[in-house]
């Protein structure tokens, strides 16, 4: 619990202190997701994402990736995530980069009468055209640290809000590295997440990303909704 207090505190922290100093560029878009959940076990679930995303002012296709990824409960206060995504990048002139990640997700848990606190702890290595690319190979690594906050309304709405700080470990492409060792984007996310039926649920949310302490900072404004099916 004092690991979970102080991933709590540290937000609160960072999201006071955090001020830009460049001139930043706005954008909006819109994420589409599909997400497939089975039970192996009672302990472990196979997770499958598949997401679509807008951006430009809704005008150009951004990304598709698709996640394959496990969920491991050791109790009801932890949960170890380890994930596989696929990333398909369309580039400007209309060619796409494929792009491969791997993430590992640790998740602290903790409920408070009708309030759920979740913190994840994300690790994250990504290779963009591997075989086509002169620094395919060269990995970029980072640290991301999520706080959420679900309140249970009733038996069907979740209301939640969501803050998420990434921290860059290690960007060598372009002018990544003279950023490595800091925090440079976050994202608040508010939004609802309605419960159709033990099996299906869907999430409408508002997500703001701002990106701070680089050259070239932008702002994107996202519409999101999610549609989940537990097997």
């Amino acid at each position: 619990m004092r690991a979970f207090n102080f991933c709590i505190t540290l937000y609160f922290v960072c999201v006071i202190c955090i001020k830009a100093h460049a001139q930043k560029s706005n954008d909006a878009g819109m994420w589409m997701t599909f997400t497939i959940q089975h039970a192996i076990s009672k302990k472990l679930n196979l997770v499958i994402d598949q997401e679509f995303r807008l951006r430009e002012n809704y005008q150009r296709v951004n990304l598709f990736y698709t996640n394959l990824g496990l969920d491991y409960k050791f109790n009801k206060a932890i949960k170890i995530s380890p994930t596989y995504r696929t990333i398909q990048k369309k580039r400007l002139d209309g060619s796409f980069s494929f792009r491969h990640r791997l993430m590992l997700d640790v998740n602290f848990r903790k409920k408070i009468k009708k309030i759920t606190v979740t913190e994840r702890i994300r690790y994250q290595i990504e290779v963009q055209d591997f075989n086509t690319s002169r620094k395919g190979k060269l990995a970029e690594q980072f640290l991301r640290f999520k706080t959420d906050f679900k309140y249970a309304l009733n038996m069907r709405f979740e209301p939640f809000y969501s803050c998420e700080l990434r921290y860059q470990i290690r960007s060598p492409r372009g002018d990544g590295p003279l950023y490595d060792n800091g925090f440079h984007r976050i994202r608040n996310v508010l939004g609802v997440e309605y419960q159709l039926n033990k099996k299906n649920s869907v999430n409408l949310y508002y997500l703001v990303q701002s990106e701070f302490n680089i050259s070239t900072p932008e702002s994107i404004y996202i519409l999101g909704i999610g549609y989940a099916l537990t097997l």
